[in-house]
């Protein structure tokens, strides 16, 4: 299940090592050893948001060694150094990364870095949830770094992208656009770091779901659309598991549960543009999509016109 809640926020920036070591245990509690380098300012940056399940770090390490370890890594971690030089460990082994490389710490175990000068970008998700939306029970994450060049360059967008809007000091996001941010940060960590979805063993296939499952599970995303939802969820609500009901919307409607969910938001963004008052963004961002030129190809293809289009027409009459 998805809990989205209010941000919060850490942020300190600050030349004392113990202030610096202080915050980011409120994050990711570990035992640290930090080392000024001789002939080098200490510049200690840190800042972190969490909503709910989802939070993001910025760190940077300047002018110092920073040497951390714990006896588990207590969520999903996955991140990019993005400055300097950094060492990872766990007990599967050791990585070490450059600017732009990408690092996966899975859930659960023992962890270790040094860092020597650096900045770096991480999100943190737990582990279960992970697994949740990328509908993989038992979803288990090998440490280690992008599994092609390709995928590093990937990553190292997206979290630059994830990471600046969710610790921007400014902005509070609504629940909607945090849902998106999680899939997105899920998403993007399946399809990048190795993990059982790509060794996949045999699953077995979903037994029939008849229609009136499917019009259960519409009921509930019609009466919650405005929450964030996951397809475990509606299923449960609906009576039966994540796999059937798949397959039983792709038989009698065509289509996905969460595919389904974002035309009812869809719809609602709609209405609302037709009842003015608002700005495209806004309303946008209301019902959970926080890039507005996604949004206006998904509105183009439903209604045959911009959503800002709609919103001057609305504002004529």
């Amino acid at each position: 299940m998805i809990v989205v809640s209010d941000p919060r926020r850490v942020e300190v920036r600050t030349r004392d090592r113990d202030v610096a070591v202080t915050a980011v245990n409120q994050v990711i509690p570990h035992e640290a050893r930090v080392a000024v380098t001789a002939g080098h300012d200490v510049d200690l940056t840190f800042r972190a948001v969490s909503y709910g399940a989802l939070s993001a770090l910025r760190i940077r390490l300047a002018g110092v060694h920073y040497a951390g370890s714990g006896p588990i890594m207590p969520t999903l971690l996955a991140g990019v150094v993005t400055e300097g030089r950094s060492i990872a460990r766990t007990p599967q082994g050791e990585l070490v990364c450059g600017p732009q490389d990408g690092v996966v710490y899975p859930e659960g175990l023992p962890f270790g870095a040094d860092h020597h000068h650096t900045a770096q970008q991480f999100l943190t998700v737990p582990a279960a949830l992970a697994a949740e939306l990328a509908e993989a029970p038992g979803l288990r994450f090998q440490f280690g770094g992008p599994v092609s060049e390709a995928k590093r360059k990937f990553w190292a967008r997206t979290v630059a992208f994830l990471s600046g809007e969710l610790t921007a000091s400014d902005v509070v996001h609504p629940p909607l656009v945090v849902e998106q941010f999680l899939r997105q940060a899920v998403a993007a960590m399946v399809t990048v770091f190795p993990n059982t979805t790509m060794t996949a063993a045999y699953v077995p296939g979903p037994g029939r779901a008849e229609p009136a499952v499917v019009r259960r599970a519409v009921e509930f995303m019609e009466t919650h659309a405005d929450q964030p939802l996951t397809v475990t969820r509606i299923a449960t609500v609906a009576g039966t598991g994540p796999r059937s009901l798949q397959e039983a919307f792709r038989r009698h409607l065509g289509s996905t549960p969460l595919s389904h969910l974002r035309r009812i938001r869809l719809d609602r963004a709609h209405q609302e543009l037709l009842a003015g008052g608002d700005t495209v963004e806004r309303i946008a961002r209301r019902w959970g999509f926080a890039d507005p030129g996604r949004f206006a190809g998904y509105y183009r293809a439903a209604y045959g016109r911009t959503p800002g289009r709609t919103l001057r027409c609305r504002e004529v009459t």
